[in-house]
């Protein structure tokens, strides 16, 4: 029922009566989203994106990181890679599409191709892969510049950034096996 709607039910907290509909959640939900963006419609074009783009975008975010500092720098990572033509290389679309996440993602995995697969397609994912929340819509609109081309976090969800891949390869080894 929400398929065409995903990405825009703003998660929030909401009171409904034991008797609502399915219809009047989705309604409450979307309606909180677009009035929750309404402002910030002049930035998203000022950032030279659709809305579509900022809100796959920020699922994305919503996914990867816990803090806004985080969220913005990781956005600001990702729009790079976009615009160097370089895939995205994010595991968060992998437990939208196959229920995988980083820690039992396989190599085929990463080679299977879908329209959410990161890895082997550039560029956005087909559409948001959850429900972002205001922090990662305003992260994906003002994302923060860095010398950083890598990140990757650790099991308890710190976040390592690098420039090089070389580093990115050590963090790994460091941080995450």
């Amino acid at each position: 029922e929400t398929k065409n709607d995903e990405g825009y039910l703003f998660p929030d907290t909401y009171l409904f009566f034991p008797n609502v509909t399915n219809g009047e959640i989705i309604s409450t939900m979307r309606s909180n989203f677009d009035k929750k963006i309404e402002t910030l419609k002049d930035d998203i074009r000022k950032a030279n994106r659709t809305m579509q783009e900022i809100v796959i975008m920020a699922s994305i975010l919503e996914k990867e990181a816990y803090i806004i500092e985080d969220k913005k720098i990781i956005a600001g990572i990702l729009w790079k890679r976009i615009e160097i033509g370089m895939a995205l290389q994010v595991d968060a679309p992998f437990v939208y599409y196959n229920g995988k996440g980083t820690y039992n993602l396989t190599t085929k995995d990463l080679k299977t191709d879908s329209p959410y697969n990161t890895y082997t397609r550039k560029g956005l994912p087909a559409g948001p892969i959850g429900n972002p929340g205001l922090d990662s819509i305003l992260a994906a609109i003002y994302p923060k510049p860095s010398p950083y081309l890598f990140y990757l976090s650790d099991r308890e969800g710190n976040i390592y950034y690098s420039a090089n891949y070389e580093k990115h390869k050590k963090n790994k080894v460091l941080y995450v096996n």
